[in-house]
């Protein structure tokens, strides 16, 4: 059989390290000649790479043009991350593209957004209105994508929730930035009502959704790509009232909060409590209304299998973060055992 590439960048974070470990533990025919290689900033990061039967690739920033031209001449595949004539490339995204900003704008957009619809053209509309550095990126994939002749995919997820399976980062983001949060101030907090709804996936469903898309492109089966080619992935919906509601009953319960409370913030307090004082990445990622249906990816096979783990990450999630907090976060002394 012939050999396939694959490279991967960001393994040293929660989504890359996890599709990582679920391409090295597919038993499906499509990976059985599959030589990964990965994107590793440190030799410590190489050592851990090579370990997992990965071939690292050493670079030291994304400015190092010239490098990783070099490094992707060589792969049939990339996601972020790539049949010798064909060239597919993957890229991680976020639904805060299709945010709306009820607090700082006023504008207000419940819809519920079908991945059959043309979201690259909303996208551009809403650049248009706003720029923001993760849609820009999108729009630049995929137009890059067209005029480069490489077949792109984008696969914009929701809030992730669970405890990533990669060799470096478990921790995802929005979470753990509430978690930090409560344990440093002793409670739960939400944007005025929290109201504002946004759907959610586990990092292992996500992962599966990867692999869905490897399968198809390694075995030749042409699928959505390009404009047409933006893959929602979700298991379910919140309100981030509920979102901090779920947090505060963990935290009491296991008796690191003082209550289960939730105190009401505004916007402006948000943005400093959890994003170094950005009211705009606050409310795109902690406020506003991102929801989506994830129909192209179902009509692929994507069968999402952790759904039913939402209501317990909350515990899981706290638990691990007391125990092993995520770089570059502080938990309280009295934490500290």
């Amino acid at each position: 059989m012939e050999s396939r590439t694959l490279l991967i960048t960001g393994v040293s974070g929660y989504i890359g390290g996890s599709v990582l470990s679920a391409i090295l533990r597919t038993k499906d025919t499509w990976a059985a000649n599959l030589k990964v290689s990965a994107l590793v900033r440190s030799e410590s990061q190489a050592t851990k790479v090579r370990e997992l039967g990965v071939s690292p690739e050493l670079f030291s920033s994304f400015d190092e043009l010239d490098r990783l031209e070099e490094v992707g001449k060589g792969f049939d595949s990339v996601r972020r991350q790539t049949t010798n004539a064909d060239v597919h490339y993957i890229q991680i995204s976020g639904t805060s593209n299709l945010s709306d900003r009820p607090y700082t704008e006023g504008y207000i957009d419940t819809h519920v957004f079908s991945d059959e619809e043309d979201i690259y053209s909303f996208e551009k509309y809403r650049e248009s209105r706003e720029t923001y550095f993760q849609r820009i990126t999108d729009i630049a994939v995929i137009e890059e994508g067209e005029a480069a002749g490489v077949t792109t995919y984008i696969v914009m997820a929701p809030t992730i929730f669970g405890l990533g399976s990669g060799p470096f980062n478990r921790f995802s983001m929005q979470l753990p930035t509430m978690i930090a949060d409560a344990l440093r101030t002793g409670s739960c907090s939400v944007v005025s009502e929290g109201d504002t709804v946004w759907n959610h996936v586990h990092i292992e469903d996500l992962a599966a959704l990867h692999l869905v898309l490897l399968q198809h492109i390694f075995r030749g089966i042409k699928i959505p790509s390009g404009r047409k080619g933006i893959y929602f992935c979700e298991t379910g919906e919140h309100s981030h009232l509920e979102f901090s509601e779920y947090l505060a009953k963990a935290g009491h319960k296991l008796g690191v909060f003082p209550s289960s409370k939730v105190a009401k913030i505004t916007i402006q307090e948000a943005g400093e409590k959890w994003v170094f004082g950005n009211t705009s990445s606050a409310e795109l990622g902690f406020a506003s209304n991102s929801r989506t249906k994830a129909v192209l990816a179902r009509n692929l096979g994507w069968a999402p299998s952790h759904a039913d783990e939402w209501d317990s990450t909350f515990s899981t999630e706290l638990n691990e973060f007391i125990k092993n907090p995520p770089s570059g976060r502080e938990i309280p002394k009295y934490l500290k055992k």
